[in-house]
């Protein structure tokens, strides 16, 4: 069923697959960038899709954004992690809470919202792998950490019965072609270290109707053969 869907991270690779293929299926698109520049012009000249430019602590903007009409919103953003960092400050998590009640208030239902295993989730049972790469990140990678457990934290807080959110996380990216999808937890026999942004994308779209993980965080994987 088409949606009118408020996207935000919409000009980096994930979001960008993500745009083109909800316009395949027919949806209307409100995209929240700082840089509209960077939006490819195959989906600024759609005739479904709407542009709001604004950064993350701008309130106006945000409130616009939230007033858009739409009633699904879906997220991209995450934190760039480089060794030596390059960022500070956690202006992701910021945003969300200054977001996050203007949505509430204009009556989204539902919320898919980035975020990485660097983040903990009851169900998760991290081995070897994992417990490395995680530490390596939030011992070089600046305020990448505090940003992403950040955003996680404020947004499983929050009720299902105002927004119907799924925090989808995600491990190292890759630009292939879309490959199926393995949700679940860390510790999975499924569970893999790679994703492709492609397929991450159509998740994101059949997830968004089917509702399994309303309220849960499952890290996404490409399924093993």
């Amino acid at each position: 069923m088409p949606r009118h869907i408020l996207v935000l991270g919409a000009t980096g690779p994930s979001g960008i697959a993500f745009c083109r293929y909800a316009l395949e299926e027919g949806h209307t698109l409100t995209v929240y960038v700082r840089t509209p520049t960077k939006i490819p012009s195959d989906i600024e000249s759609h005739s479904s899709v709407s542009v709001i430019v604004g950064p993350l602590d701008d309130a106006e903007a945000l409130r616009k954004a939230a007033g858009c009409g739409a009633k699904t919103v879906v997220s991209f953003l995450g934190p760039l992690v480089t060794i030596p960092p390059k960022f500070s400050g956690t202006p992701i998590t910021d945003g969300y809470k200054l977001l996050y009640p203007m949505l509430v208030d204009a009556g989204f239902t539902r919320g898919l919202f980035l975020s990485t295993p660097s983040a903990d989730d009851p169900s998760d049972k991290r081995g070897f792998y994992w417990r490395t790469a995680i530490f390596g990140i939030r011992t070089l990678g600046g305020s990448a950490y505090a940003e992403i457990t950040g955003l996680h934290s404020f947004i499983s807080s929050q009720p299902t019965a105002q927004l119907k959110w799924t925090l989808f996380r995600v491990p190292f990216l890759g630009s292939g072609e879309p490959k199926e999808v393995h949700a679940g937890y860390l510790g999975d026999a499924e569970e893999g270290g790679r994703l492709e942004r492609k397929g991450m994308a159509r998740w994101v779209l059949v997830e968004m109707e089917k509702e399994e993980w309303v309220g849960k965080a499952p890290v996404l994987t490409n399924k093993k053969l």
